[in-house]
């Protein structure tokens, strides 16, 4: 019997290659801190040659090893950061410097009352940081683009709602489905659409119970899309907010429009009610996973089966809901056609909600009383 072979061993990198790659990466951080590139493209730098070791390894890539020159980024960041922080206090400091007092009061009400720091998170330190990096790589570039705008916005989406209302190019839009835009999360058409029909300004309640204050949004009767036009109406203004906050997302928005509505042209108007489920279920997975397009259709597959298909789980258990209360219906019907006998005999255990006759006077049909009790002539009963 023939010998098999050893076993080929993965390539080891050599030392010269070693240091090669660790210089490629060193230049990128250096460059990256001396503005010469952009932090994406720094990362990208740094991912390539390490996959690429890992590559000649057959390995993974040590994520420790990429943590680490994520973290001498996230140094250059905050270290800028610290530096117009300190810029923009001198300045403050040389164009109204306080006079002796002054400083003396300060002095005694900061020892009095020191002030609170706000802790700040290191994102490099998180456990999926190394993960996320790498993925973006591969990531389409609108994908990309609209991670860094959620970043962006999700500092302080307070301010940033606060831009769009100023804002004279700003469209139409509730104002809560804004958080909803600049946090990337689906928007609800529903409140959209219901926007259409309400005539005024969506106020606000203000409460003050002792030191709590409390502001809520008035309540709107909601109204829900029913129709292909109710669908569109919604989609278009959602369309012209997120392309107002996401302009690069335009393309992606207009295509997915065309292809719900292509299965609205595609279905009966009796069950346009599963396109419209069917898009809630693809936004929400959108939303909920930064990943994905709106037009990536081919990762809606199981969803179309669910909401659209007539096997569909979602459209079974509709289905099914269904006939049970035709059933239900039917067999209440047909309780009123007929009295029964074993509750004027007085030998029926049943409630009358319950049982399959009517708990009503054989002979007359009357309510309260049996046939032994009843006044009327008794009707000949047929043999």
């Amino acid at each position: 019997m023939a010998n098999d072979g050893p076993a080929a061993e993965p390539h080891t990198p050599s030392s010269n290659e070693i240091q090669r790659i660790r210089a490629e990466c060193t230049k990128a951080v250096e460059d990256y801190s001396c503005g010469v590139i952009g932090k994406t493209q720094a990362v990208f730098v740094i991912a390539s040659e390490l996959v690429g070791m890992a590559a000649q390894q057959s390995g993974d890539t040590d994520p420790t090893t990429l943590q680490s020159y994520l973290g001498m980024l996230e140094d250059i960041d905050r270290a800028r950061s610290g530096h117009e922080r300190s810029e923009l206090g001198e300045g403050v400091t040389n164009a109204a410097s306080p006079q002796p007092e002054q400083e003396s009061r300060e002095s005694s009400a900061e020892l009095e009352e020191p002030p609170t720091k706000r802790s700040w998170a290191d994102p490099s330190q998180y456990a999926w940081a190394a993960t996320d990096f790498l993925l973006e790589t591969q990531l389409h570039p609108h994908i990309v683009r609209t991670l860094e705008l959620l970043r962006n916005y999700g500092e302080d989406i307070t301010q940033a709602k606060r831009a769009i209302n100023s804002s004279p190019s700003a469209p139409e839009f509730p104002d809560t489905e804004w958080t909803n835009v600049l946090s990337g999360r689906a928007v609800d058409l529903d409140h959209v659409f219901t926007g259409r029909y309400t005539p005024g300004a969506e106020g606000r309640v203000s409460e003050t119970i002792g030191d709590l204050h409390l502001s809520f949004s008035q309540p709107v009767a909601s109204k829900r899309i029913s129709t292909f036009g109710d669908w569109v109406f919604a989609w278009g203004r959602a369309t012209r907010a997120t392309t107002f906050a996401f302009p690069h997302r335009r393309e992606e928005l207009v295509a997915y429009g065309e292809y719900i509505g292509g299965l609205f042209g595609a279905l009966a108007p009796a069950v346009h009610g599963r396109v419209l489920d069917f898009d809630r279920a693809v936004r929400k997975r959108v939303g909920s996973a930064q990943n994905l397009r709106l037009t990536d259709f081919e990762s809606f597959a199981d969803l179309k089966i669910q909401y659209i298909d007539s096997c569909g789980a979602n459209v079974f258990r509709t289905e099914a809901s269904a006939t049970t209360t035709g059933r239900s219906r039917r067999s209440a019907s047909a309780r009123q056609k007929d009295a029964c006998r074993r509750w004027n005999a007085g030998s029926c255990s049943r409630w009358a909600s319950e049982c399959r006759f009517r708990h009503v006077c054989s002979n007359c049909g009357g309510d309260g009383h049996k046939q032994s009790d009843c006044h009327r002539s008794l009707t000949p009963q047929a043999e």
